[in-house]
């Protein structure tokens, strides 16, 4: 049966992401919008890996939230405070990417935080294979406290438009009504994003830029010559 257009980038990407060869696990991380598809993407990009046989280890910044008196100490509409406040990024790297770099034990924590229940939860390491392949997706995830750390950039491109129709599918339930899904993600949601873009340029140091607003016809920009060599 012959692959989708969409399961065809999927394999040029984890050809690409499994050709890299470090002395500890290869840290990818995947930024994007909110409702943009990044999570289905690393899982999507996930499977494909371990259809080649490697081993991979999730994990997202979700889990790594800061509790509501942090992240809403600005406001719970401020733009300011949604850049600044949403995540725990010296936890992430303390946690997580850092262990599995340079010099590091392997002993990692993917989360340290339900978002869902809004409280902490208990840490528990596991230790990662010295060859894994680390998928770690975010919103507002290439920014200076974290871009450092990851070994391959992806970011995972989408309009507006279409992120405010998935978000009504996706994040009801969690606000409870339409009109404050609307309003949280047009009064801080996507102003916020904008700022971030703004203020940190993500395309710019990503390797690959994936634009998903038509998730069956995806497309990919390579955005430096180093990756170039992975996609003749």
């Amino acid at each position: 049966m012959k692959d989708s257009p969409r399961k065809k980038i999927l394999n040029e990407i984890a050809h690409a992401i499994g050709e890299i060869e470090l002395p500890h696990p290869v840290r990818v991380g995947i930024d994007g919008l909110s409702a943009s598809g990044k999570t289905v993407f690393a899982d999507e990009l996930a499977g494909v890996l371990q259809e080649k046989g490697k081993k991979v280890v999730r994990a997202g910044l979700d889990g790594f939230h800061n509790p509501p008196e942090i992240r809403h100490r600005q406001g719970p509409m401020s733009v300011e405070g949604y850049v600044e406040d949403s995540f725990d990024y010296a936890a992430v790297r303390e946690n997580l990417l850092q262990p599995l770099g340079p010099g590091g034990d392997r002993r990692y924590a993917p989360e340290i935080f339900d978002h869902q229940k809004g409280e902490a939860k208990t840490v528990e390491f596991k230790e990662a294979p010295e060859d894994a392949f680390l998928l770690f997706e975010g919103v507002m995830l290439l920014r200076k406290e974290l871009v450092e750390f990851f070994d391959f950039r992806i970011l995972v491109m989408c309009s507006v438009e279409v992120i405010l129709e998935r978000a009504k599918i996706r994040d009801l339930a969690h606000f409870g009504d339409m009109e404050t899904l609307l309003e949280k993600y047009r009064k801080r949601f996507v102003p916020g994003q904008k700022k971030y873009l703004a203020e940190n340029q993500p395309a710019q140091v990503a390797d690959l830029v994936f634009f998903n607003d038509d998730p069956e016809f995806p497309t990919i920009s390579l955005q430096t010559e180093r990756k170039a060599d992975f996609f003749p």
